[in-house]
């Protein structure tokens, strides 16, 4: 079969093409080969660098998108304490609460945060709260009892005779919660007291709940949008 004298053939066309493409620039090269010998000369020297380019391109691509994307408008934020309901409670509240309120998921948002801890010596959570309220984060809270009176006499909450329509005040009395508010000395003011939450035990998403004591809600004193917390407890009552 002469395999030897194949090997010389072959060995006489490599040392042709080098002889030929000396002096030349890789694009030169390239553009002088022809069918097969043109396609390994790309492959080699030119597909990984493109499929590398590319890789990197798309990368920050990627993470600029990410970076510089809008972020949704948090339209209702929920806090809530002491994990007073299950986990799967608070996803299914969050999700049909959305539904509720014909939620835009590509611009709107809503948080349900279970991270605070009222009934512990846990002190990020006092301090989380605090930052919260000071900056109007935070919509309605839902804690145990005794943790919301707690807080209600330090005027985190807003009463609700000023939110809530009369007819919808009225259907909630037997469930109100009364608090009054302490002035800078730490005294209660007279005639301070009001309705500042509503015991939830029984509606919606609250028929077995994690704690001993009744569950409240109280409306954050530094919240804005009162509607979408009215919306929220006429969910509740559904």
């Amino acid at each position: 079969m002469q395999i030897g004298n194949k090997k010389t053939t072959l060995k006489d066309n490599a040392a042709l093409y080098t002889h030929e493409t000396d002096g030349m620039t890789d694009r030169e090269k390239l553009k002088s080969l022809k069918g097969r010998k043109k396609w390994i000369q790309f492959r080699d020297y030119y597909l990984l660098k493109i499929v590398a380019i590319v890789a990197v391109l798309a990368f920050v691509a990627s993470l600029l998108y990410t970076v510089l994307k809008p972020r949704p408008e948090t339209v209702f934020y929920a806090a809530i304490s002491d994990y007073v309901i299950d986990f799967d409670e608070v996803e299914a509240l969050q999700q049909e609460f959305d539904d509720h309120i014909k939620l835009d998921t590509q611009k709107q948002e809503t948080l349900f945060d279970t991270s605070f801890l009222f009934k512990t010596t846990d002190t990020g959570s006092t301090q989380k709260f605090a930052v919260y309220m000071t900056v109007g984060q935070m919509s309605v809270v839902i804690l145990p009892q005794s943790a919301f009176e707690e807080r209600a006499v330090y005027s985190y909450f807003k009463p609700l005779s000023e939110i809530l329509p009369t007819d919808l005040y009225l259907k909630l009395t037997d469930r109100m919660v009364m608090s009054g508010i302490y002035d800078e000395d730490g005294a209660l003011i007279d005639d301070s007291e009001k309705a500042y939450g509503i015991r939830l035990d029984g509606l919606r998403h609250f028929e077995k709940t994690n704690t001993s004591e009744p569950v409240v809600l109280a409306v954050a004193s530094s919240w804005v949008n009162n509607d979408i917390c009215v919306d929220f407890i006429e969910f509740l009552l559904k």
